[in-house]
């Protein structure tokens, strides 16, 4: 038996878009003569729909494309994710419906998969564990699936998973081993971050050869808002020998002949290649998927914004991305000729805007009421405001997504502006550390040949170039000490006494906590930023802003 593996880029709500990519690939899976073709979870709706969800229209209109799709399984076999749906009600303690909206309370979602063959239906599966963690939430929307199943195709016992059923240490796969099963098949949306696909194949290597079973492992490739979804679907026969392997961060279709596979040898990256790739899709899905035509951003003659308008060029290409310089009297000539340089180097346009007058004439409209003090933080964002001011400016006039070009160490701490450099439309290194930055930025003048992100930006000290003589040294730790702290804090939600058991000094580490906490007033107040650790901020992990915790 031949099976297809279909790893597509969907988009959330484009129903019409999402079932004609489907069935263009079900017509290719055929011409290669695939006797079954597996699609992504819910990938009819795309992932994760969210409250559309809450939507009957929506939920009505996915079950119709269900049935286009069904049409155009003449001669092969299919297995589709989406969302089933059906009468029933359900109640709380109380009397109240829960998790649906009230325009129609007796109706039960569940995430389904679907096998179809030669335009008939042959069973369906609903998810059974539903995760609400992090950045999932599952259980808002869907009713778990009541029991593990095993669908008979041709000569084979199917069993079907969904992506979290597979994480469960006694998950469906054991039960539909037990009922028969010959054949695992799992549908997946598993989000990106470092390392998440080695996990994956591990994970499944494991299974397949606890359980003597084969499984196929198909993953959605694509960027949706915050998150990516990397790709790089999978196959391991009973043995725990790799026998397919689709390509990252790119749509794919591979094809696994499950009864005489060839076995396929495994390919282990650099997390630098994963994270830059990840970042190239999540913000090229971005700014295609929602229209842009353009994106802009402004060039310090920093790291970071060397390294965001890098990605920009490799997602986008050079002629869809603007840079500007905007210089003030702190500004370093150095830095000028750095940005300048990159800007030549990347081949992109480069606007140059000072904003000393403008600063000057913010100073003198507050001189009366700013009598009596002296300058201090706030002259300083004062400049990051102006600056923040004529990108939107730019946007505004010619519909360019601003791009903001904060590292997560900044975001951390709060060192940096709001309103002002925070200003834009998606933060693209946001979940990124200071100290990685630095490493993805050395990736890509390696993996481009040359120094396309001038020397110079490397070897000298970061500084938000505010103030005479100033560096970031002045208000932070070392970021190799930073980042490490906040790693454990954020990532590994250590308290501060287990943060200090390593050795960090206690009075720093309670500084970099108490900075921490302080600031999410700012974070919630930031653009939409890609995910790529396991603990990012924004929706997987909410704090309280008006919190008394210590």
């Amino acid at each position: 038996m031949k099976i297809a593996l279909a790893q597509i880029n969907t988009t959330v709500g484009d129903l019409a878009g999402n079932t004609k990519k489907i069935i263009n690939q079900i017509e290719r899976a055929k011409k290669q003569g695939a006797d079954l073709v597996v699609f992504p979870e819910l990938a009819i709706t795309g992932y994760p729909p969210k409250d559309l969800l809450l939507k009957k229209s929506f939920v009505l209109e996915n079950q119709k494309r269900l049935l286009t799709i069904q049409k155009a399984t003449s001669g092969i076999g299919v297995i589709v994710g989406y969302v089933n749906h059906y009468l029933e009600k359900r109640l709380a303690p109380f009397g109240y419906d829960i998790a649906i909206p009230p325009q129609f309370p007796n109706l039960t979602l569940t995430n389904a998969a679907c096998l179809l063959d030669n335009q008939k239906i042959i069973g369906i599966y609903e998810k059974i564990w539903l995760p609400t963690y992090d950045v999932f939430d599952e259980k808002r929307y869907f009713e778990p699936g009541k029991e593990p199943k095993v669908f008979s195709f041709q000569n084979r016992k199917i069993g079907i998973n969904i992506c979290e059923d597979l994480w469960v240490s006694d998950g469906p796969i054991t039960q539909q081993v037990k009922m028969g099963a010959n054949l695992i098949i799992v549908i997946s949306a598993s989000p990106f971050f470092v390392g998440k696909w080695r996990m994956r194949k591990e994970l499944v290597k494991k299974q397949a050869v606890v359980n003597r079973v084969p499984i196929l492992y198909n993953n959605l490739v694509c960027g949706q808002d915050d998150l990516i979804f990397d790709g790089g679907s999978f196959g391991f026969d009973q043995q725990g020998n790799l026998i397919g392997l689709a390509k990252h961060f790119e749509e794919d279709l591979i094809i696994i002949d499950i009864d005489s596979p060839k076995l396929e040898k495994d390919v282990w990256e650099s997390e630098e290649f994963e994270v830059f790739n990840a970042l190239v899709l999540g913000l090229r899905d971005y700014v295609n998927k929602n229209g842009f035509s353009k994106v802009v951003l402004g060039l310090s003659g920093g790291i970071d914004s060397a390294l965001v308008c890098a990605l920009a060029v490799e997602a986008l290409g050079k002629e869809r991305v603007l840079g500007v310089t905007m210089p003030s009297p702190f500004t370093s000539e150095t830095s000028i000729q750095d940005a300048q340089t990159l800007a030549r180097n990347l081949e992109i346009e480069l606007l140059n805007i000072p904003i000393t007058e403008v600063y000057n004439s913010y100073l003198k409209t507050l001189a009366f009421t700013f009598k009596d003090t002296k300058p201090d933080v706030t002259e300083e964002n004062i400049q990051a405001r102006v600056r923040g001011n004529l990108l939107m400016a730019l946007s505004n006039k010619f519909g360019y997504l601003v791009l903001s070009t904060g590292n997560k160490s900044e975001l951390a701490v709060g060192y940096t502006t709001l309103y002002g450099d925070m200003a834009g439309g998606l933060a693209v290194i946001s979940d990124v550390p200071k100290t990685l930055v630095y490493r993805l930025a050395r990736y890509f003048n390696q993996k481009s040949g040359k120094e396309i992100i001038p020397p110079n930006i490397f070897i000298k000290p970061p500084s938000a170039e505010l103030k005479p003589n100033q560096k970031d040294s002045d208000d932070l730790p070392p970021y190799e000490i930073l980042d490490e702290i906040l790693a454990l804090y954020i990532e590994e939600n250590k308290s501060r006494e287990e943060i200090c058991a390593l050795g960090f000094p206690k009075d720093l580490v309670t500084a970099i906590i108490q900075r921490v906490d302080h600031n999410e007033y700012k974070r919630q107040q930031a653009p939409l930023g890609l995910k790529i650790t396991p603990k990012a901020f924004g929706f997987g992990r909410r704090m309280p802003i008006t919190n008394k915790f210590n």
